[in-house]
């Protein structure tokens, strides 16, 4: 088959696939639009407040999600990480057992119930839910967990910016107001403590999606199997929150001097593997996450 050829099988199979969404914030948005200009077939939107069609016209309660789901090919899973991403894990498991392809970059339900989960591996992507549009799961996905010695990173951009402004002599003040206003706290996080308290909760919960989905480990790796170093004011300023995986343990929290040499400035991630850098760049945001949910969703229907 030419390139050409390809080319023009792959975008038929797109254009045939019926899609869903789930949530329509930053990310849903964000998908929504950039599906259009991809000519994929969104069919229905599952907002708080109903069941919509593309054009955003209500058609349905949102009790009444499930109707619609017999309907579609795939489904994208776009609802802010809550609790132990027990609504996610409501819609992801609903859509895999009619076998249906689920694409979320909720991370709560993918750290807190893998036992559950993984048995729909071949249906079920999550690449968005760490790293964002570096792909580091793809990146560990290329080795097999037996070559795997250590895996380190940093996967909290939001804390690795505090730590390189306060470094840089900037105030708490000034940090926190410029976090706040560049849109780089959680949602309700307005105080230093309420920002590192979250951020951390995120940095946990990649941690543990990155455990059980690295292989290293012959069990389901847990919240309660991560050992989480805490900062202090002062640790912000000499330390930088990174996680630290190996067969014998797994940490994550304000671990490394700030003045080592691999690590990023800013809002970067990055991601070595056995010592060699695997992925480097924007860790979040809506485009970054979208092109991630993207680029699953390819690799679902050229499976």
């Amino acid at each position: 088959m030419s390139d050409r050829d390809f080319k023009i099988s792959f975008w038929y199979t797109l254009i045939m696939k019926k899609g869903m969404i789930f949530g329509l914030g930053n990310i849903g948005s964000t998908l929504r639009r950039n599906i259009s200009k991809e000519k994929i077939e969104i069919k229905y939107i599952v907002r708080s407040d109903g069941v919509f069609d593309f054009g955003l016209n209500k058609i349905s309660e949102k009790e009444n999600w499930k109707n619609f789901i017999d309907d579609i090919d795939v489904a994208f899973v776009c609802i802010p990480t809550i609790g132990k991403g027990e609504e996610a894990l409501k819609y992801s498991l609903a859509l895999l057992e009619k076998r249906k392809s689920v694409i979320t970059c909720e991370k709560a339900s993918i750290a807190y119930h893998w036992d559950t989960l993984r048995q729909y591996k071949n249906i079920l992507r999550y690449t968005a839910s760490v790293g964002g549009g570096t792909k580091m799961l793809k990146e560990i996905s290329r080795y097999k967990s037996k070559d795997i010695v250590n895996i380190k990173g940093v996967v909290n951009g939001t804390l690795n910016y505090i730590s390189c402004n306060l470094k840089n002599g900037n105030s708490v003040e000034e940090t926190v107001k410029e976090v706040l206003e560049k849109g780089f706290a959680e949602p309700g996080a307005k105080t230093l403590e309420e920002i590192i308290k979250a951020e951390m909760n995120d940095v946990v919960l990649k941690t543990i999606i990155i455990a059980n989905h690295s292989g290293l480990f012959d069990k389901i790796i847990t919240r309660e199997n991560v050992e989480v170093i805490l900062s202090t004011q002062k640790d912000l300023i000499s330390k930088r929150c990174i996680i630290d995986l190996n067969k014998e343990k797994i940490r994550c929290g304000f671990i490394e001097d700030t003045k080592a040499d691999w690590l990023p400035d800013g809002v970067d991630n990055i991601l070595y593997i056995n010592g060699e850098k695997k992925a480097f760049g924007l860790g979040a945001g809506a485009e970054a996450t979208v092109e991630s949910m993207l680029g699953d969703f390819c690799d679902c229907i050229l499976k």
